[in-house]
Parts: structure tokens; sequence; C-alpha cells
């Protein structure tokens, strides 16, 4: 299929949009109405062809919407969900300390480089460890952090990947339903619909592990054939841990315990949000 030049990308543009407007004008719109269908189609459209430049396109489409008066910028803000956004920066900037530090390496490697390892459990050790952490820190930066032990993993036992790719990544996508940190659409859920992190616990995180269970089961059995050559592998190179250790662990540094009781904090003090609450509201 022939690549698309940026002169054809900008024509498609153009015409999508004029097609749209007149499509939603005949279908009896204001002219609000189509403006803000067009303006939001073609942020869609211009994100699929321009995909390195989806940042500018979504701020493109808000100024598009504010310079036709479609939304003014009190609804902007009552839009823009803030409290989601500050919510996700913080986060990222406490798994960001975590990553610097190697906090994940060092959790990853001691939970794959176990004493009497079979190929059966090693999947088992992936898939609770991605649910998990996609659990505590979100689902994009469990995936980024499994996806490292599992190359590291292929690399070492030199096995077929496609196995541990599918089983890692269906895992994290599972567990992000676990917690309201799962993934921000469960934040956003959380916030607008005013469920605490319990309401998650007691009634996603139980589905959660019913899910992953029944995943896990039906994936072994699947690539039952896979793991038998795996196992193989394993008896013949071993899962020596200072050999596997050069590829991905790290030594426990102060630094790691500190942004860990950082983490660990932050997790109690969310966990128990809504309970403080209860308590200031019933001394007022």
């Amino acid at each position: 299929m022939p690549k698309l030049t940026t002169a054809s990308k900008y024509l498609f543009l153009i015409l999508s949009c004029a097609a749209i407007f007149l499509v939603s004008a005949r279908l009896s719109f204001n002219f609000t109405q189509s403006v803000a269908l067009t303006i939001f189609s073609a942020s869609v459209l211009a994100t699929l062809v321009f995909w390195e430049s989806r940042v500018a396109v979504a701020f493109l489409g808000i100024a598009g919407l504010i310079l036709t008066k479609t939304i003014d910028i009190e609804h902007l803000i009552a839009f823009s969900s803030l409290e989601v956004v500050l919510f996700l920066v913080g986060m990222m900037v406490i798994v960001g300390l975590l990553r610097e530090v190697n906090f994940f390496n060092w959790i990853l490697c001691r939970l794959v480089t176990f004493k009497g390892m079979t190929a059966k459990r090693m999947v088992i050790a992936l898939c609770v460890t991605s649910a998990l952490m996609a659990c505590m820190v979100d689902e994009v930066t469990s995936i980024i952090f499994m996806m490292a032990i599992v190359f590291a993993l292929i690399d070492y036992f030199e096995i077929n990947p496609i196995p541990f790719l599918i089983i890692t990544v269906m895992s994290t996508n599972i567990g992000s339903i676990g917690t309201v940190l799962g993934n921000p659409i469960g934040i956003l859920i959380a916030t607008k619909s005013g469920l605490t992190f319990e309401d998650f616990i007691t009634r996603a995180f139980p589905l959660m592990l019913v899910i992953l269970s029944f995943s896990t089961a039906i994936l072994l059995f699947w690539y039952r054939k896979e793991l038998k050559k795996i196992d193989q592998k394993i008896s013949a190179v071993g899962t020596d841990r200072e050999a596997f250790g050069k590829l991905i662990c790290v030594p426990m540094t102060r630094e790691i315990r500190k942004e860990f009781f950082a983490f660990f904090i932050t997790l109690v003090f969310i966990g128990l949000h809504h309970r403080l609450e209860l308590i200031s509201s019933s001394r007022e």
C-alpha cells in the first residue's frame, strides 16, 4: 500500500471535514453542533494521520472550539477534569522516582529467579505480578516494566517471545480493573460517580482475581506445547540468579527503600481517604 504524502494527508482532512460539516447541516444540526462535530472528527482523523503530533492536534482542536465560541473558558475548565489530570501527574512523579532507583527491576528479578522455577510457575508469576503492578501503578507503567523483564527472559533463555508478550499484556489489562489506580478511566469513573478506593477493592478487585485465574488457566493450556519447550530450555540453561542478574537485577539500596516507603504511604492514604473524610465530617 503506497504511503500517503503530507499534501495528500492535508487534502484528506480538508475534504473529510467539509463532508462532515455538510452532512451534519443536512441532518438539521445547528451551527454550533455542526462545528463541534466537525472539529471533533477533524481531531480524531488528524491524530490518526499525524500520530507523532497528536498532542498538538488535541490542543488545536481545543483552540478551534474556543475561537468559534463553541465552548467558553468556564466550561473548558469544568470539562478538563483537572482533578484527574493532577492526580495522574502526582502518581507519575512517584512512579518515575521508583523507576529511577530501579525499584521495579529489583522486585521483578526476585519474582522470576526463584529456586525450582518452571515454565508454568514463571507464567503464573508474570500474570500475578503484571496484574498487581497494574493495580498499583496503572497499566501503562506496568506494561513498560513487565516488557523489560519479558525481553530479558527471552534473551536469557532464547525462547519464543509471543506467548510471554500476550500473557503479560492480557494480565496487565485484567489487573487494571482491580483498583481505582489501574487506569485513567477508573480514576475518571471514581471522581465523577463518587466511588471510593474501598468500593473498587471490595467489588472490582475480587472480580479481577477471578478473571485473572481463569485467564491464566486458559493461557497455560493454550501455550502448553511452548511451555514444554521452555522447560527444556530452563533445564539446559538454568536459572542462576547471578547470571540472570547481569541483565536486569539490582541490589537493594537506601534509595529504593526511601522511594518505596513514600509510595507505600501514598497508597495507604489513597485507600483510607474515604474513612478520613467520614471522620472529619462526623466531627463537624
